[in-house]
């Protein structure tokens, strides 16, 4: 079980996620939800994602939820005491597991209570269809009946 302040940073490590998944990462405690952050897989499921605990985040136990179309996966418990982080050094070496969902605990100067601005996926529209192809086919058929009427017209 990991002990952090408020104030903390943690980076939060997910993976076997699909290609390119989206998921939403929360911070939770029994009937509370708090939203952090989307954040997208990489090519191997794999993603990272420094949180910063609000400042005035109650004391408690607290798990991280990554939810996606496909999963929900939960990490190990943290607990969260003490006084607010507001400008502390870490020099401490943390070690990463390889549980499916981890934390990696860090401390930062002064963090603002207010939670992370979510995310927002960049909105894409398909690329238009090219209409060349269209129209080289129609010149092409359009060439190919010329020499056939000027065919005609030399034969007769």
């Amino acid at each position: 079980m990991e002990r952090l302040n408020p104030g903390g940073v943690v980076e939060v490590r997910g993976v076997d996620f699909d290609y390119d998944e989206p998921v939403v990462l929360s911070l939770t405690r029994s009937e509370i939800r708090i939203p952090l952050v989307e954040v997208t897989a990489d090519a191997e499921g794999v993603f990272t994602q420094i949180i910063v605990l609000p400042v005035d985040l109650p004391a408690g136990e607290y798990h991280f939820l990554a939810r996606s179309d496909h999963h929900m996966v939960t990490s190990p418990t943290i607990t969260v005491s003490g006084a607010a982080l507001l400008d502390q050094e870490d020099s401490g070496i943390r070690d990463q597991s390889d549980l499916q969902l981890g934390i990696v605990p860090t401390l930062a100067p002064g963090v603002s209570s207010t939670p992370l601005p979510t995310v927002a996926p960049i909105e894409t529209t398909p690329p238009e269809t090219s209409t060349m192809p269209l129209v080289w086919f129609a010149s092409g058929i359009g060439i190919l009946l010329l020499f056939g009427l000027i065919l005609l017209r030399v034969k007769r």
